[in-house]
């Protein structure tokens, strides 16, 4: 298939994305708290500049010196069967970029590999302004990772992502990226401090002086937990996610996996974790 049309597949993707999770129907609580986040994703930048590079970490270098680092995006890495993922992802943004792009950066100074954290739009003369992140997400070029600065188009990208996910595009044809069950401790010993998603049915909830523990299946050596530090707590009950109230519910956990203290995910924002229906 023609580039052109290629990204325009993935685009229109996108965009059909967006438009489910707008009529899919509202739970209460967690979903409540993203209420008026898609009106909030901007849909357009606030300066415009000439690209001079865009690397395989999906970084974009500017003319002018500055690099900006596209907000809420997981680059793809290589895997054994697939070790170019990251170059097509590469190439897919330089494809659809061009050599200008509009850009609202999140963040007044550079982090501290001197990169920027922006949503970044692709900005065509006589176009209506493109997001990157949808884009790549659409097309299975990156996934959706959660941080502060990406929370206003969470809706809209956990969208795109869905899309590809359920068409196998791109960084989810390949098993490494496979959404993994709480059970699949084969699975696990592969992917150790690495980024995975896990989904299952939360089956119970356990305190202790510093930690909360979700459950997903019964407590022994070996089985797969989350763990939220007590001090964060609070921040989930007042996104809509009270743990109690939530067993039984199925969960979609994003993070580090860590098998030194058996395999567990510690989260520490609610965009961490989705209530799936």
């Amino acid at each position: 298939m023609p580039a052109r049309r290629q990204a325009r597949k993935i685009w229109l993707l996108a965009v059909l994305g967006a438009l489910l999770v707008a009529l899919l129907p509202k739970s209460a609580s967690a979903d409540a708290r993203n209420e008026g986040v898609q009106s909030a994703c901007p849909s357009a930048g606030s300066e415009r500049a000439t690209i001079a590079n865009i690397d395989e970490r999906l970084e974009i270098t500017l003319k002018d010196g500055r690099t900006l680092r596209p907000a809420g995006l997981e680059p793809p890495r290589p895997t054994p069967d697939q070790p170019d993922f990251e170059i097509a992802a590469r190439d897919a943004l330089r494809a659809e970029a061009g050599s200008e792009i509009a850009f609202l950066p999140l963040a007044e100074k550079p982090d501290r590999w001197g990169r920027v954290p922006a949503f970044v739009f692709f900005a065509k003369p006589g176009a209506a302004p493109v997001s990157a992140g949808q884009f790549l997400l659409a097309g299975g070029f990156a996934r959706f990772m959660p941080e502060p600065a990406a929370h206003p188009c969470r809706t809209l990208f956990l969208a795109a992502e869905a899309v590809a996910r359920a068409a196998k595009l791109g960084l989810w044809s390949d098993p490494f990226y496979a959404v993994l069950s709480p059970t699949d401790r084969d699975a696990f010993a592969e992917r150790a401090a690495t980024n995975v998603i896990i989904e299952g049915r939360l089956s119970g909830v356990d305190e202790s002086r510093l930690r909360t523990y979700l459950e997903f299946a019964p407590r022994r050596a070996g089985a797969f937990e989350v763990t939220i530090l007590q001090r964060n707590v609070k921040k989930f009950a007042q996104a809509g996610l009270e743990f109690h109230a939530l067993i039984g519910r199925t969960l979609r956990v994003r993070g580090l996996l860590d098998l030194r203290f058996g395999p567990q995910i510690e989260v520490s924002d609610p965009d961490e974790i989705e209530l799936i229906p």
